[in-house]
C-alpha cells in the first residue's frame, strides 16, 4: 500500500464556547462546568467520556449535501473551517475570511506517462472517513477529527513506464491544482500558499518520503502553472509500497522582541484558538505584561508570549507576558500551560521567601525556591490574577519547574522538594529526603482568588525520586512523574520499597473528592528496569494517562515489543482507568524507527484517543511528518 498523507490542518483540544450545564440530582438545578474534562455530578467518569466521545465524533462526522448526490461536506469546529467534497477535490472555507484554499489530484505517474484523473469516483462516507475510489489502483480519502482534516491517497501498486527497465533517474509524480484563490508560490522544499495582500497563509514545509523498509527516498516540489504544482519522488531501487508525507502548516510563530539565547519556544501549551510560548532565556527587565523595553538588563528572566488564531486561521501575538517581580535568572517561561483564558508559567529560578500566594516576592533569600505566575484574559486583554508559592518554599525547591491547567485548578511541581513526609498534605519540617519532590495543587475560587488546596508526596517517597519533576492535570485527576524512583515494582500499586532499580522512574496518579485529595495509583513499566526514567514526562486526558521513559533501552519497533539493545532508545507506555477506579497499563509504545539515543517520551501529550511523543535524540534529517 502507497500513502500520500497530507496533515493540512492542526487544532487542540474541546474549545468551549459557551458554559456547559448538567442536571445536578441533589438540588435539582443546572450544574455549570468549567471544563469537559470536569465530569457532571451523577456522571460516571467512563460514562462522561464516552459521551464525549460520541459528541466529537458527531459534530465531525461528513454529511451528505441536501439535493446533489454524491457530494458530501465536513464541519471542524476547532479549525472553524466549512470543507465540501464535490467527487472531485475539496475546498475549505474559513468562517469569517476572505480566502477558501483546496486541492484536486489532476494525475500520477512517470515522465510523459500519466494517468490522467477523469469521471466520477465512487464515493463512501463512514462517520469521520470518506473516500474517493478512482480506479483499481487509486483511492483518495480524508479524516475528520479534532486535528482537522487529513487527507491521502493510497495507491495499490507502482504506475506503469513505457520502459520495461526502470531508469534510475526516474521520478513519479504527483500533480495537483489549487482551488480558492490562494496561489502556490513554489520552492523545491517547500510550497507557500499567499492570500491578496502576499499573507502566507498556509504552506508546504517540506516533504518526507520512504520506501517498504524505511529508506528515505528524495522528494522535491516543482512549479506547475500558476495554481498548481507537482510532487516528485525518485523511487530507483526502492521497494514498494512507498509513503510520501507531506504537511501543510498555517503558521510560523517568532517572538515579537525576539533575540539571540532567548530560547523562545523551549515550552510550549495550547487550548483551542490559544498557543502559550515560553522563552525562559529572555532577557528583558520588564515587570508588566506587554511592556516591550528593550533592556536586556535582566539575564535568562524569561518571558512567554500568547498566540491566537483568528476566524480565518491566521496566528498573531496577543501578549507579551513577564513576571511582577521580574529579575535575572529566575527563567520565567521555563514551563507553561493554558486552559480557557488562564496560562500558568513556571520559574523555578524565583529567589523570593514567599510562602503564601500573592505573598510579598521582593526579599530573595531563598535562591531558586521558585514560583509559578497565573495570568487571565478578559476579551483580548492579559493581566497577572496571582504569584503563586509553595506553602513550605525553601531555597533550591525548583517549585515551577513543571506546571499544569485544567480549568480553575493548577499543579505545580518542585522536583528538588526535600521532605520525607509521604502522605497528602502531610507538612512535615524534616527535609532528610534530598530532591524527593513534591507537587502543590492550587485553586481558584469564584471571586477569582486563588489559594493551595494540597501538598502531594509519593507514598514511598525517598531521597532522589524528582517526584514533581513533570505534572499533569484533567478535572479531578492528576498525575505526577518522578523519573529518579529507584524500586523494581513492575506492575500497578507494586510494592515499592526495594529500590534494586535506580532511577527505573515511577508516575502517581491522585484524585480529588470534594477538596480532598488522595493517591490512586503507583504506576510502573510492565518491563521496568534501571535507569529508564519511566516519568520524565507525564499527560493525562480523563480516563488516559501516557507515561514517558526517554531512557528505555528496547530496540522494538513496534507497539508492545520488547528487547534492550537500543541504549536510550526511548518509549511511552498508556494506561487507563476502569469505572471502578482501577489502573492498568493498555499498552507500550515504540517508535517505528526507534534507535539508540532517541530519546523517545522525552515530552508526551494525549487527546482522547490521540497521544503524541517527543523524541529529542532522533537523527533523520527529515522536516515533515
Amino acid at each position: 500500500m502507497k500513502t500520500l498523507h497530507t496533515l493540512w490542518a492542526l487544532t487542540a483540544l474541546l474549545a468551549l464556547t459557551q458554559p456547559l450545564h448538567a442536571a445536578t440530582p441533589a438540588s435539582g438545578q443546572s450544574q455549570q462546568l468549567q471544563s469537559l474534562d470536569e465530569t457532571p455530578t451523577g456522571v460516571s467518569t467512563s460514562d462522561w467520556q464516552s459521551i464525549r466521545a460520541a459528541y466529537e465524533a458527531g459534530r465531525h462526522a461528513f454529511q451528505p449535501v441536501e439535493g446533489k448526490d454524491g457530494q458530501w461536506q465536513a464541519r471542524n469546529p476547532g479549525q472553524q473551517w466549512h470543507t465540501t467534497f464535490d467527487q472531485r477535490g475539496f475546498e475549505a472555507s474559513p468562517q469569517g475570511a476572505t480566502w477558501t484554499w483546496g486541492l484536486e489530484l489532476q494525475s500520477y505517474g512517470f515522465g510523459d506517462d500519466q494517468q490522467i484523473i477523469r469521471g466520477t469516483p465512487a464515493v463512501k462516507a463512514e462517520g469521520q472517513r470518506l473516500t474517493y475510489q478512482w480506479d483499481t489502483h487509486i483511492q483518495e480519502w480524508f479524516v475528520n477529527d479534532q486535528r482537522g482534516l487529513e487527507h491521502g491517497f493510497t495507491v495499490a501498486q507502482r504506475p506503469t513506464q513505457k520502459s520495461e527497465i526502470r531508469n534510475p533517474k526516474s521520478e513519479i509524480t504527483f500533480t495537483l491544482t489549487t482551488r480558492g484563490n490562494l496561489r502556490p508560490h513554489v520552492s523545491s522544499d517547500s510550497v507557500q500558499f499567499q492570500d491578496a495582500t502576499g499573507a502566507t497563509v498556509l504552506n508546504y514545509s517540506g516533504l518526507k518520503v520512504w520506501d517498504a523498509d524505511g529508506k528515505i527516498l528524495p522528494a522535491r516540489f516543482q512549479p506547475a502553472g500558476l495554481q498548481s504544482f507537482r510532487l516528485l519522488v525518485n523511487d530507483a531501487n526502492a521497494r514498494y509500497p512507498i509513503t510520501i508525507d507531506p504537511i501543510a502548516q498555517q503558521a510560523y510563530l517568532k517572538a515579537s522582541n525576539s533575540e539571540a539565547s532567548d530560547l523562545f519556544g523551549y515550552s510550549v501549551a495550547v487550548d483551542g484558538d490559544t498557543a502559550v510560548i515560553g522563552a525562559f532565556g529572555e532577557d528583558s527587565n520588564a515587570n508588566t505584561v506587554n511592556n516591550l523595553g528593550a533592556n536586556n538588563d535582566a539575564l535568562d528572566s524569561g518571558a512567554a508570549y500568547v498566540f491566537t488564531r483568528s476566524s480565518s486561521g491566521s496566528w498573531s501575538q496577543q501578549a507579551y507576558l513577564k513576571a511582577s517581580n521580574s529579575e535575572t535568572f529566575d527563567f520565567f517561561g521555563y514551563s507553561v500551560a493554558v486552559s480557557g483564558d488562564t496560562a500558568v508559567i513556571g520559574a523555578h529560578g524565583e529567589d523570593s521567601n514567599a510562602s503564601t500566594v500573592n505573598g510579598l516576592g521582593s526579599n530573595n533569600s531563598n535562591g531558586d525556591s521558585g514560583a509559578a505566575y497565573v495570568f487571565t484574559r478578559t476579551g483580548s486583554s492579559w493581566s497577572q490574577q496571582a504569584y503563586l508559592k509553595a506553602s513550605n518554599s525553601e531555597a533550591s525547591d525548583f517549585f515551577g519547574y513543571s506546571v499544569a491547567v485544567s480549568g480553575d485548578t493548577a499543579v505545580i511541581g518542585a522536583y528538588q522538594e526535600d521532605s520525607n513526609s509521604t502522605s497528602v498534605n502531610q507538612f512535615g519540617a524534616n527535609n532528610d529526603a534530598l530532591d524527593s519532590g513534591a507537587a502543590y495543587v492550587f485553586t481558584r475560587s469564584s471571586s477569582g482568588s486563588w489559594s493551595q488546596q494540597a501538598y502531594l508526596k509519593a507514598s514511598n517517597s525517598e531521597t532522589f525520586d524528582f517526584f514533581g519533576y513533570s505534572v499533569a492535570v484533567s478535572g479531578d485527576t492528576a498525575v505526577i512523574g518522578a523519573h529518579g524512583e529507584d524500586s523494581n515494582a513492575s506492575t500497578v500499586n507494586g510494592l515499592g520499597s526495594n529500590n534494586s532499580n535506580g532511577d527505573s522512574g515511577a508516575a502517581y496518579v491522585f484524585t480529588r473528592t470534594g477538596s480532598s485529595w488522595s493517591q490512586q495509583a503507583y504506576l510502573k513499566a510492565s518491563n521496568s528496569e534501571a535507569s529508564d526514567f519511566f516519568g520524565y514526562s507525564v499527560a493525562v486526558d480523563g480516563d488516559t494517562a501516557v507515561i514517558g521513559a526517554n531512557q528505555e533501552d528496547s530496540n522494538a519497533t513496534t507497539v508492545n515489543g520488547s528487547n534492550n539493545l537500543a541504549s536510550g532508545s526511548g518509549a511511552a507506555y498508556v494506561f487507563t482507568r476502569s469505572s471502578l477506579g482501577s489502573w492498568s497499563q493498555q499498552a507500550y509504545l515504540k517508535a517505528s524507527n526507534s534507535e539508540a539515543f532517541d530519546g523517545f517520551g522525552e515530552s508526551v501529550a494525549v487527546s482522547g484517543d490521540t497521544a503524541v511523543i517527543g523524541a529529542f535524540g532522533e537523527d533523520s534529517n527529515a522536516n515533515t511528518v
